[in-house]
């Protein structure tokens, strides 16, 4: 069991990484006075939504 929630966190961390390059590639580097690099993958995943439907 430990070693499916490891593999779930890591799969988790890389998809987070993943949103930051996105939302970097774009230009925006904080949210809300929040440098992006401090934020979870929830709220990164709303922020790039939020940035694709403006642009």
């Amino acid at each position: 069991m430990n070693t499916l929630y490891k593999s779930v966190q890591h799969m988790r961390e890389l998809q987070r990484q993943f949103v930051i390059r996105r939302l970097l590639e774009m230009g925006i580097h904080e949210y809300e006075g929040r440098e992006i690099q401090e934020l979870d993958y929830d709220d990164l995943k709303m922020i790039l939504a939020l940035a694709r439907l403006k642009n």
